[in-house]
């Protein structure tokens, strides 16, 4: 049994068969959807399943996404789990020396002893 064609339904038989696009076409039939300008296997292009030609090929253009409270969180904390961040406070901190610790009665003991282990 000879399939049916794609665009007018009817009974493709092989001496006009095109197969493309997963679908059987009259030469005729192959068609570009907007302007109808008959297409073969070089010049068409498919989308969605049907031909089109070059100049009526359907764009995809991206969306814009939408600042969303949920997208605002998710971007702060990819800010703050970042290593660039890290590393840059590391890079500026390098070589400043050390921090202050809190001079707590056991820190002051600690310092004594070594105090006493120098002398």
């Amino acid at each position: 049994m000879n399939p049916l064609c794609g665009r007018c339904n009817r009974v493709v038989y092989p001496t006009e068969k095109v197969n493309c696009l997963d679908k059987y076409w009259h030469k005729g039939c192959f068609s570009c959807e907007t302007c109808k300008m008959t297409l073969n296997m070089k010049n068409y292009k498919g989308f969605d399943k049907r031909p089109y030609c070059n100049a009526h090929y359907p764009k995809t253009n991206f969306t814009a996404v939408a600042d969303t409270p949920e997208n605002r969180r998710l971007k702060e904390q990819t800010k703050m789990q970042s290593q660039v961040l890290y590393k840059e406070e590391f890079e500026k901190n390098k070589g400043k020396g050390f921090s202050v610790v809190a001079d707590t009665p056991e820190m002051q003991r600690i310092k004594k002893t070594q105090d006493n282990i120098s002398n």
